[in-house]
């Protein structure tokens, strides 16, 4: 899906391991806190891919980062993900602000995907409330002492708000045609929101389930 607008005013977190970006290495528009991707509720499922960032923007360990904000209007499990990525890479979630310079550390995942290790990819539910707070997320690839791991590594990227029923991707209370044409779309994908027998496939036996809970959630 394109990406949404950037958001203009936000803090940039100094590095503590300042360093000239790797020769070749390309940047992201969202490799610092102020250039972060922002999405909302309403653009769930939420997909996107790039590459992983080429400097550290957050004062830690030397990891490749990239930044994202999530405004959440509707309460409930949300299940974020970097399956199938690149590298051994790990999803953080802040509150408050960007990184823990600004924020605070809300969740962290690290390995959840199937196969992992050495697919090395994380995924975490956690629950979230509307309102006005922000959950500002960090994508990153470990960068291991020297040598130093490589940079711009290819990223997929989803958050999904889980179903208030079997089936119901969308979110409204029922399973119905808009559910099944995003089935039909994420075919032969592991998008946990149409992945609904859960076997890291989305395909028949999915289908089938959505047809069997068809109409309004219970």
């Amino acid at each position: 899906m394109p990406r949404l607008p950037l958001l203009a005013a936000a803090t940039l977190v100094a590095s503590a391991t300042p360093a000239a970006t790797p020769s070749g290495c390309v940047t992201p528009a969202n490799e610092t806190c102020a250039g972060q991707i922002v999405f909302e509720t309403a653009d769930l499922p939420y997909h996107d891919s790039g590459l992983i960032g080429c400097v550290n923007d957050v004062i830690d360990k030397p990891y490749w980062d990239i930044f994202y904000r999530y405004e959440c209007t509707i309460s409930g499990e949300h299940t974020f993900e970097m399956c199938d990525s690149d590298g051994d890479t790990y999803i953080r979630i802040y509150t408050g602000g960007c990184g823990w310079a600004d924020g605070q550390e809300f969740a962290v995942a690290d390995d959840e995907c199937p196969g992992s290790p050495p697919n090395a990819d994380p995924r975490l539910t956690v629950q979230l409330e509307a309102g006005t707070t922000y959950y500002w997320i960090e994508l990153g690839t470990w960068r291991p002492d020297p040598p130093w791991g490589d940079p711009n590594l290819p990223f997929l990227f989803r958050v999904t708000l889980d179903a208030t029923c079997l089936g119901d991707a969308n979110v409204d209370g029922a399973v119905d045609t808009s559910d099944m044409l995003g089935l039909l779309a994420a075919w032969g994908t592991s998008q946990p929101a149409y992945d609904l027998d859960g076997d890291g496939n989305v395909g028949v036996l999915d289908f089938l389930a959505l047809l069997a809970a068809w109409g309004p959630c219970p």
